[in-house]
């Protein structure tokens, strides 16, 4: 959004188009649609197949609407946040004869979104990955462009794709710093009601198998006899059941504290300090936020993590022991602390800035 409104500022028209715009008889059309496919032999029954035939269902409506739209309003340019969209945008583009419309994907995901959507629990089988990124591929290849967020997502796509070269119409647009003012560390403690004097550690994300907060619970558990101030707070939404368990059989349970916030600022203001167990990051903005307040950030090394943090950031590998270790280290060493501190900030300081980014945008539209 913060692109969006600068572009408005710089005299675009730009309009969001979101799920919420779609007609409501469209998406009545969708579903009956959808009940009789999902009954076809070789789909009946196998849960997993009708999940990705809703999501593709969703996609394609979606990216078809976005070509309605934009005939019916005139749009020139066309942006879409997933190649399964720009699939569906592309075949509306064919059928209502669109000429004068550009359009282009991002791919947020740390390769091909059909690998993205599998490690997201959309389970897709050999022979269907196949296809699925072969489609991928022509989407991307009629394309005016294609960005990643970081130059090691767009190598990775490549290969995923089984490109011999990143094309000339792909290009790297990272994520804008945003403009964050950092608030009073006791301040913000009394404001979330956390113990002043705690050593407070945060990890934001999803509560889904791919970020690994069971590694970050059972690190911090096994630290929590021998640190009785440690908390760890964990920013997210979804099924907190397993966690809170494992908290609680290791006596950890009253330290380990959920929420689900539209502001993190106050969050990152109070910790002491963010660790990240991701096993795949195409940019890791939650943890590009952490560095950007000068938080000592503990990070896995993957996806485009490293392009991103570089010496901001303490890189790890996914391993519980490591991240104990170096959880501890945070804990006991104040220097270490400080000098991770210092060398966040400096690293934030080359962080594109949104003027940046946004000239990057209006390159594209124009080019």
């Amino acid at each position: 959004m913060p692109v969006v409104d600068a572009l408005v500022g710089k005299g675009w028209r730009v309009r969001y188009l979101c799920q919420e715009d779609l007609p409501v008889a469209a998406i009545s059309s969708r579903q009956r649609w959808l009940a009789r496919l999902i009954r076809l032999p070789g789909v009946a029954k196998v849960g997993h197949r009708q999940q990705l035939l809703g999501a593709l269902a969703e996609r394609l409506h979606m990216g078809w609407f976005a070509a309605q739209t934009a005939r019916n309003e005139g749009f020139t340019a066309v942006h879409l946040h997933d190649p399964w969209l720009g699939l569906g945008f592309w075949l509306g583009l064919k059928a209502l004869r669109l000429r004068d419309v550009r359009w282009g994907v991002t791919e947020h995901g740390f390769g091909c979104y059909s690998r993205a959507t599998h490690e997201d629990g959309l389970t897709q089988g050999p022979r269907l990955q196949r296809w699925l990124r072969r489609m991928e591929a022509a989407t991307l290849g009629a394309a005016n462009w294609v960005i990643a967020p970081t130059q090691l997502a767009l190598d990775q796509l490549a290969r995923d794709l089984a490109l011999p070269f990143n094309p000339k119409h792909w290009s790297v647009i990272p994520h804008a710093a945003p403009q964050m003012a950092v608030l009073d560390r006791i301040e913000a403690r009394k404001q979330l009601g956390w113990p002043l004097n705690g050593f407070h550690v945060l990890g934001v994300g999803r509560l889904v198998p791919l970020k690994r907060f069971d590694i970050l619970v059972a690190a911090c558990a096994s630290l929590a006899s021998r640190y009785p101030a440690l908390h760890l707070h964990l920013l997210g939404d979804g099924d907190r059941s397993s966690l809170q368990q494992m908290a609680d059989a290791a006596g950890f349970g009253d330290r380990l504290h959920f929420a689900v916030v539209d502001d993190v600022l106050p969050y990152l203001s109070a910790a002491d300090a963010y660790a990240s167990t991701s096993v795949t990051e195409s940019f890791g903005l939650a943890n590009f936020e952490a560095m950007l307040v000068g938080l000592p950030c503990i990070c896995t090394a993957v996806g485009g993590v490293p392009e991103v943090m570089g010496r901001g950031a303490w890189l790890i590998p996914v391993d519980q022991d490591v991240l104990a270790d170096a959880l501890e280290q945070l804990m006991c060493k104040t220097e270490l602390r400080q000098a991770l501190s210092a060398r966040a900030v400096v690293q934030a300081e080359r962080a594109p800035k949104l003027t940046w980014v946004t000239d990057r945008y209006v390159e594209l539209f124009h080019r």
